[in-house]
């Protein structure tokens, strides 16, 4: 019940923050329910290649989590919002678990939203405004530094709560390497995509101080 509480006392913290009536604004009226809908399969989707070991971290594992995307786009707020609905529907729908679904929200979505939007805040104030720096830094490196400082960061709880020995500590780094450039590839593309077609979407965009130089 405890892991319960404080993802559930995240996900209200966040929703009010957001506030809770943007949602009833476009493009999040239906794009919110599409996101959710999307990532809920994404999540379960996640082929390796032929001969890795079934279960292992360190097997060759494509996935794409998506927090650092949502917050390059609307935001800490409105990311941790959408993302609470996708952990329950993606994971305690097909698992039955809600212990499991709320370790989930908080490992993948709060810890990395939390890295991501650390990371574009650094890179926006020292990093000079350009549209490629908007694409690699808040679409690539951040969603890369989310998924890597995470882990890392899970990596030391363990050891520190004594289960080191239990650990497969060098597949643990490979496979963190290995999701981190997914993750990273995948969110940038979007986002260029996202510049592109939708920029008014983008809330880390600004039209004046990127274009103007």
């Amino acid at each position: 019940m405890i892991w319960l509480g404080l993802a559930v006392a995240i996900f209200l913290g966040a929703f009010i923050v957001s506030p809770p009536h943007i949602f009833k604004n476009s493009p999040l009226t239906w794009l919110a329910p599409t996101v959710i809908l999307f990532l809920a399969i994404a999540w379960n989707i996640s082929p390796s290649l032929p001969g890795q070991p079934a279960g292992k971290f360190y097997g060759l594992i494509f996935h794409f989590y998506g927090a650092s995307l949502l917050t390059a786009m609307f935001g800490p707020a409105i990311a941790l919002s959408i993302l609470f609905p996708v952990a329950f529907l993606g994971v305690y729908v097909v698992q039955g678990n809600y212990e499991v679904a709320s370790q989930h929200y908080l490992m993948v979505c709060v810890l990395p939203t939390f890295f991501a939007y650390l990371s574009i805040q650094i890179i926006q104030r020292f990093i000079p405004k350009h549209l490629f720096v908007l694409i690699l830094g808040n679409g690539y490196v951040a969603a890369f530094m989310s998924v890597i400082l995470s882990g890392t960061f899970l990596l030391v709880a363990k050891m520190l709560m004594g289960e080191a020995g239990q650990l497969d500590i060098e597949g643990w780094l490979l496979g963190l390497i290995i999701i981190a450039f997914m993750e990273g590839s995948l969110s940038g593309m979007l986002l260029a995509i996202m510049l592109i077609f939708r920029p008014h979407w983008v809330s880390t965009y600004n039209e004046e101080a990127y274009m103007s130089r």
